[in-house]
């Protein structure tokens, strides 16, 4: 096998890298972070695969932050034997080095050297400690030594440091179909009949009868899938702006185009005025890249080009389509095609905290030993996790959505959520869901 060329950065730039990227925990007060006692490991640390955590046990005083008074980090933190000496094993932890490990995704990062990308599908970690992805770790660890240095100093960590910034859920809306088209009928009723054989295979036989009618009704059916109007009022009404991610490759077609890509013309003057109507709205203009523009930063600047065209002003955000991702390749490609922003870090088949993470922050570019200059934040819930990928009842949906939300209000973070707009249509049925999504971020005043 040949040696991992990923290589970890020295303790002071992790150092400085974490409490940048961690800084709305402590303002303008990050000196009083980085004395705190907080031990160095060799830059050169093992790192295994796959994924394995251990628990640590916080504090009395700062309990709270945690897990059931607990905080989980990549066993290659602790040794096997625990705590070597008189101090509690909290003391005995590199947090700098901890923080960077799950911010950065650095197990995922050595599994797409060793394997290859897996762009954005769970299920390919082979062997991975799921925990990780529950909660937002890296988060609860920034208000763990938030609370330290306010316990050192004799104070409450509000008086020290001022009181945290309210959490914030970004709305996103990645704009994959504006009409139903052939490839749409083929891709999305083939993958509804996948469920239903599934679901036939665990005995489910009711369900499975019912997914067949549904992708029955989906290939054949007529419905109205521009669903815009309903969808801004929505939205007017809960006092939400949105980014609004737009298909807008014009390169011509390809076979793998026209199954993976949206099927919808940038240029017709429906879709541009649209795009300006959203624009003059508040809402911001994104793009959504195509399919195998992931590592491709002329595709993409064509594409941010050609969006750009019809009057959104100018484009900086964007949201890989298909989730299409290499945590060596995307984001460097993204900023050479001129993106500020992306959303893109999240799984298809599961919602969750990819990077153990709420926060909007300049990811480690391990090729440059540096900080990219884009902003990465992620998206931890979109539709299809509720509706294709778990089989739940509308109850249970709600309590997961609002499961999610919790997260990102209890460490006061900053995270993206996404629905789909032509699913709002009667052949999804997954409006019921939008407006559950609607209220829960009205009710909680984080959009």
């Amino acid at each position: 096998m040949q040696p991992d060329k990923l290589i970890l950065p020295n303790g002071i730039l992790i150092k400085q890298h974490v409490i940048q990227s961690l800084q709305l925990y402590w303002l303008n007060h990050s000196l009083v972070i980085e004395a705190l006692p907080i031990i160095a490991l060799d830059k050169n640390i093992k790192i295994s695969l796959p994924l394995k955590l251990i628990s640590v046990k916080l504090p009395s005083w700062a309990s709270f932050v945690g897990i059931n008074g607990e905080l989980l980090i990549p066993q290659e933190l602790i040794s096997e034997g625990g705590a070597t000496n008189t101090q509690p094993i909290w003391a005995q932890v590199d947090w700098f080095m901890a923080v960077f490990l799950m911010l950065e995704a650095w197990h995922e990062r050595l599994w797409e050297e060793r394997n290859g990308p897996i762009h954005s599908y769970s299920f390919r970690l082979k062997g991975w400690d799921d925990r990780v992805w529950a909660h937002a770790w890296v988060n609860r660890i920034g208000l763990f030594l938030r609370e330290w240095a306010a316990h050192q100093a004799g104070k409450k960590s509000d008086e020290l440091f001022g009181a945290l910034p309210r959490a914030k859920v970004l709305m996103t809306h990645d704009v994959d179909a504006l009409e139903k088209t052939l490839a749409i009928r083929v891709k999305q009723s083939a993958f509804i009949g996948f469920n239903a054989l599934k679901q036939l295979a665990y005995g489910n036989i009711k369900t499975s009868l019912q997914h067949t009618g549904r992708a029955a009704k989906f290939l054949f059916g007529r419905d109205n899938w521009w669903q815009f109007d309903r969808l801004l009022q929505s939205e007017a009404q809960a006092k939400i702006s949105s980014v609004f991610h737009f298909h807008a490759d014009p390169r011509r077609k390809s076979l793998k185009r026209w199954i993976f890509d949206p099927n919808y013309d940038i240029q017709q003057p429906r879709v541009k005025v649209l795009i300006r109507r959203l624009h003059s709205l508040g809402h911001t203009i994104g793009l959504h890249p195509g399919f195998d523009s992931w590592n491709n930063p002329e595709a993409m600047a064509a594409q941010k080009q050609s969006l750009e065209s019809t009057g959104s002003g100018d484009v900086l955000a964007c949201r890989q389509h298909w989730l299409r991702f290499s945590w060596e390749r995307t984001w460097s490609t993204q900023e050479r095609a001129g993106f500020a922003s992306d959303t893109t870090l999240m799984f298809n088949d599961r919602p969750g905290f990819r990077n153990a993470t709420a926060l909007c922050w300049k990811p480690w570019n391990a090729e440059l030993a540096d900080r990219h200059q884009l902003t990465a934040q992620p998206t931890v819930v979109m539709d299809s996790h509720l509706y294709d990928y778990q089989q739940i009842e509308d109850a249970e949906r709600r309590t997961e959505l609002d499961k999610w939300l919790t997260e990102i209000t209890d460490v006061q973070g900053s995270a993206a959520v996404l629905w789909h707009p032509h699913t709002l249509a009667r052949d999804y049925g997954w409006s019921d869901g939008f407006s559950d999504l609607l209220h829960i971020l009205t009710r909680r005043s984080t959009a």
